[in-house]
């Protein structure tokens, strides 16, 4: 798939890199930039995530969560609320403990990172009895 470095191309980018702490889908980003037209922004989309620019994240009901995906990303795991959908970056380290424990349990070998679902500590907070 060829992609050329366009105007909107850019501005889909600067979206991804200015909300690194969420997860985002196709239809957050079309909102924002309302110069591109929807139908621009799913095929630049489909184009980052081929070419490892941004990283599908998990879905919000039916619709796919993007986010972007830093040279250190594919290096270690993700945890992402389910409530506020902020982001946060397990370190390496915490990472390849996880995978080892996963591998030694059942034999599991992780070929990719991935995200963990949750509640971040002020969404636990906020919830009622």
């Amino acid at each position: 798939m060829r992609s050329y470095n366009t105007r909107q191309r850019a501005a889909v980018v600067s979206f991804f890199l200015s909300h690194q702490e969420r997860s985002c889908t196709p239809e957050d980003v079309a909102a924002a930039l309302p110069d591109v037209p929807q139908s621009t922004v799913y095929r630049i989309i489909s184009q980052l995530s081929c070419d490892g620019t941004i990283r599908r994240s998990g879905t919000d009901g039916r619709k796919n969560l993007y986010q972007y995906q830093g040279k250190e990303c594919p290096g270690h795991m993700h945890i992402r609320c389910r409530n506020c959908g902020r982001i946060e970056h397990l370190d390496p380290q915490t990472t390849r403990s996880i995978e080892s424990l996963v591998e030694n349990a059942s034999g599991f070998m992780a070929l990719d990172t991935t995200v963990f679902e949750g509640l971040c500590s002020e969404c636990r907070g906020q919830e009622k009895p």
